[in-house]
């Protein structure tokens, strides 16, 4: 099922990566002057600092969570646990983007860009690890299946509308909006790849089935760090929270957590011994 080498090679990267985001986001909960500075530069908005420290806060236990997997899964090496750790690197490559994107030049970007490029090779490598050959022996309830696809094309015909009013206005004013590395990824990277997973699903493709464990971690972990940030926003930043936001990422998170679990209970997938 999987190259051995390789899922410990894997496991390496996210062992470091998740080391530095525990410190980064530590760095950032306790010393918010790492983005205020910023703000009084001009460089970030009020908004932007909320956000970071919102994400900083959800980080801590993502980072400690895949730490323990990482070293869990170099010891004894198994699916399930992978395919958890690869879903919350996606998270932190989803993150740290946005702040090597955004130009949130702390004096932590160098650790940004750092953590950013392991999550990106530790996904490659990780996916690579996967016998395509071997992909066969992967057994998920149909039901379950369609669940997963329906609910990443739901997100999408929710969120790519309301991406691209919000965008819409930028551009027709020429102004750069404060989350533009949001629309970058989600709508040059993120959502094609839900739509590729989902049509992999409906197809009975394996690679659909492996995907699609990544995507609800990821899914489950980002979009409660959006719906976090909405409510922990005006404490940082004179604004009400967007309550629109906040609920339907805060409902999105509930699903993918609710098939996540659904997932790694009813999903076979053959163990490395077996």
């Amino acid at each position: 099922m999987l190259d051995i080498k390789r899922v410990r090679v894997a496991s390496i990267m996210t062992a470091v990566l998740s080391l530095l985001a525990f410190y980064a986001s530590l760095r950032g909960v306790f010393y918010p002057q790492l983005y205020t500075d910023l703000l009084a530069t001009g460089a970030i908005t009020e908004f932007l600092v909320a956000g970071s420290i919102a994400q900083d806060i959800i980080s801590l236990p993502a980072s400690a969570m895949l730490l323990l997997l990482s070293m869990y899964i170099m010891m004894r090496p198994a699916v399930k646990p992978f395919i958890t750790a690869l879903g919350l690197a996606g998270y932190f490559l989803y993150g740290y983007g946005l702040y090597a994107f955004q130009g949130g030049y702390t004096s932590l970007y160098l650790l940004y860009l750092a953590i950013f490029g392991l999550s990106l090779y530790s996904l490659i490598v990780g996916l690579l690890a996967f016998r395509s050959e071997s992909l066969a022996g992967i057994d998920m309830p149909p039901r379950l299946r369609n669940a997963i696809a329906f609910f990443l094309l739901a997100i999408l015909a929710i969120l790519v509308p309301l991406w691209l009013v919000k965008i819409s206005g930028s551009i027709a004013e020429h102004i750069t909006p404060d989350t533009y590395g949001v629309f970058v990824l989600d709508l040059g990277v993120v959502f094609p790849a839900f739509a590729i997973i989902a049509y992999l699903l409906l197809r009975r493709r394996p690679w659909g089935d492996i995907l699609a464990g990544v995507a609800l971690i990821k899914i489950l972990t980002l979009c409660f760090s959006v719906a976090f940030g909405e409510w922990f926003g005006p404490f940082y930043r004179h604004a009400a929270p967007d309550y629109t936001v906040m609920f339907i990422f805060l409902g999105l998170s509930l699903v993918s957590a609710g098939l996540s679990w659904a997932y790694f209970r009813h999903m076979q997938i053959p163990d490395l011994g077996q």
